[in-house]
C-alpha cells in the first residue's frame, strides 16, 4: 500500500520553485516542505528542469506524489511527498509563471553556475549562447536572469534566490553570476537585482545514491508498487541556510532547518569532513578495487585511514556553535557504512577537478601552512591525477565525468616520471599555489603517484595499510 499524504497538495499554493529537480532535491527539500505541509503550512513548489531526464510525464501520471524511502538498515520508512505540485521540463519551462513565487532554491551541480573554475567569475563562453538570445536562454544562470527581468518590468516583488549545491559560499557564486550576466543581457537588471534579491548561501546533506536496479526494487517492496519518481536515502539529514531573505518565505525551521547568521563554519565541517571523505574513498577506493562507498567504507584499512584523514581535516576547521568535530566525523564515516546505501564511487569521482579544490586542496594549503604535514590530502590528490580521464563505466555501468579528464589522460601519457607529474599537476590553476610551491608536498604526491601506478588494487590497500600502521605506531 502507498503511503498516504496528511494534506491535500491541490490545496498548496504555487509559493516556492526549484532548479534540478533532481533525487537528491526530491529526497531532501522536498521533505522539509512536506513536513511544512503536514503542519498546516501551505507552500507548494513549482520544479523546473532545464536538462535531461524529462520527468514531467511521469510526475502528471502520478499526480505530482512519489515515496521516499529511508533505511540504515535498522529503521526503515516509507513516506509520500505531495508538495512537488508542479514539475516542468525544458520545453515548458518558458511558460512558468513566477510572479507569485517567493523564495527558489537550485541544485544545478558546480558546472550549471557557468563561472570559471576556483573564482565567483562568470565564464562568458559558458553563456555565450545565451547572450546571443537572452530571450531564449538555455543554461540555468540564463533562465534565472530572463525571469528576474521579466519580474522587473512587471513591477513584481523581492525574491530570495538560495543555492544548495556543494560549491563553497555558494549565495556568493550565484549572485556574482547572476549579476555579472545581467549586466551583459539586460542592462537594466543589475540594479534592481541589488535592492530586491538575496543570495542566502546554505548547506544542505543527505547521502541520495543515483537510483539503481536493487534500490528500485526495495522501494517498490516498501512503498507499494511502481514509482518513477520515488528515491532511497538515509535517514540523515541536515540543512542549514544564512538569515538573509528579500520578502516571505516558509518557515523552514518549524521543519528543522538551522537559520543561522554565519554559515561559514557549517559548509566547511560538511565539505572538508563528509564530503572530503566522500572524495577521499572515490578516490583511494577506486584503486584499491572498490565500487561503492559503503564498501570502500567498510574497509579495515581504508576505515583505518579515514580516522587519521578526519583528525588532519578537523584540525584546519573551526567549530560550529553546537557541533563536535570528533562525533561529527564518526557520523560521516558510519553514515558512509551504511549497508542500504552503496553509492556509486564513479558517481562521486565525476567533477572531482570542482570538488577536490574546496574538500581537499584548500584544507592542505591550511596545513602547510602551519608547518603540519599534508600527505593524506596528497595521497587522494594523486589518486586523482591518475584516474581523472578514464571514463570506464562500473559493474553497474556508472561511469565517471570529469572536465579536466581529457586533459588530464594527455598529461598523464606525457609524463616522464612522478617528480615531474606531481609539479605539473600542482601547477594547474585549480589548487592553491602554496600545493606546489612546497617541496614536501610535492614529494609526498610523487611517492604515492608512484606507489599507486605500480600497484595493482591488492598491493595499493598494503601500502595504505602500511602508511596508516605507521603513524598509529609513531
Amino acid at each position: 500500500m502507498k503511503p498516504a499524504l496528511t494534506y491535500t497538495p491541490g490545496a498548496l499554493r504555487p509559493r516556492a520553485a526549484h532548479l534540478g529537480v533532481g533525487a537528491f532535491h526530491r529526497a531532501h527539500q522536498q521533505s522539509y516542505y512536506d513536513d511544512l505541509a503536514r503542519a498546516g503550512d501551505d507552500w507548494g513548489v513549482v520544479g523546473i528542469n532545464l536538462t535531461p531526464p524529462d520527468l514531467a510525464a511521469a510526475h502528471a501520471a502520478q499526480n505530482g506524489i512519489y515515496a521516499v524511502l529511508t533505511d540504515d538498515g535498522q529503521t526503515r520508512a516509507c513516506r509520500g511527498i505531495g508538495t512537488l505540485i508542479g514539475l516542468h521540463d525544458a520545453r515548458s519551462t518558458p511558460d512558468v509563471d513566477w510572479s507569485g513565487i517567493d523564495f527558489a532554491t537550485l541544485t544545478i551541480t558546480e558546472k550549471g553556475y557557468c563561472h570559471r573554475s576556483g573564482s565567483f567569475e562568470l565564464d562568458p563562453a559558458a553563456v555565450a549562447a545565451d547572450l546571443a538570445a537572452p530571450e531564449a536562454p538555455v543554461t540555468a544562470i540564463g533562465y534565472l536572469a530572463r525571469m528576474l527581468e521579466r519580474r522587473r518590468r512587471a513591477g513584481g516583488g523581492p525574491i530570495t534566490l538560495a543555492s544548495c549545491d556543494n560549491v563553497a559560499d555558494n549565495g556568493r557564486l550565484l549572485g556574482g553570476v547572476l549579476r555579472d550576466y545581467a549586466a551583459r543581457a539586460f542592462p537594466g537588471l543589475p540594479d534592481w537585482i541589488d535592492r530586491n534579491v538575496a543570495f542566502p548561501t546554505s548547506m544542505v546533506d543527505r547521502i541520495v545514491p543515483a537510483m539503481s536496479a536493487s534500490s528500485r526494487a526495495r522501494l517498490e517492496a516498501a512503498c507499494g508498487g511502481p514509482d518513477a519518481l520515488g528515491v532511497v536515502a538515509e535517514p540523515f539529514r541536515q540543512w542549514v541556510i544564512e538569515n538573509r531573505f528579500a520578502g516571505p518565505r516558509p518557515a523552514l525551521e518549524r521543519a528543522g532547518v538551522q537559520i543561522v547568521d554565519d554559515l561559514a563554519p557549517h559548509e566547511h565541517m560538511k565539505h572538508r569532513l563528509l564530503n572530503g571523505l566522500q572524495s577521499a574513498y572515490a578516490e583511494l577506493g577506486r584503486l584499491c578495487g572498490h565500487e561503492s562507498s559503503h564498501d570502500a567504507a567498510t574497509d579495515p584499512v581504508l576505515s583505518d585511514w579515514a580516522g587519521l584523514f578526519l583528525r588532519a581535516q578537523a584540525e584546519t576547521l573551526a567549530c560550529p556553535e553546537g557541533e563536535d568535530l570528533t562525533a561529527y566525523g564518526r557520523t560521516s564515516l558510519a553514515r558512509l557504512q551504511n549497508p542500504t546505501i552503496h553509492h556509486p564511487l564513479n558517481q562521486i569521482a565525476s567533477d572531482a577537478s570542482f570538488k577536490l579544490p574546496q574538500r581537499i586542496a584548500a584544507p592542505a594549503a591550511e596545513r602547510l601552512a602551519r608547518g603540519a604535514p599534508a600527505e593524506l590530502q596528497a595521497m587522494v590528490l594523486a589518486g586523482w591525477a591518475l584516474q581523472a580521464g578514464d571514463t570506464r563505466p562500473d559493474s553497474t555501468g556508472v561511469p565517471t565525468r570529469d572536465p579536466m579528464g581529457e586533459e588530464m589522460s594527455r598529461r598523464r601519457a606525457a609524463a616522464r616520471d612522478a617528480a615531474g607529474f606531481a609539479r605539473e599537476v600542482l601547477a594547474l590553476p585549480l589548487w592553491p599555489a602554496r600545493l606546489g610551491q612546497d617541496a614536501g608536498f610535492v614529494a609526498d604526491m610523487a611517492r604515492w603517484l608512484r606507489a599507486f601506478a605500480q600497484g595493482d588494487p591488492r598491493q595499493r590497500r598494503a601500502q595504505i595499510d602500511d602508511f596508516v600502521r605507521e603513524r598509529a605506531n609513531a
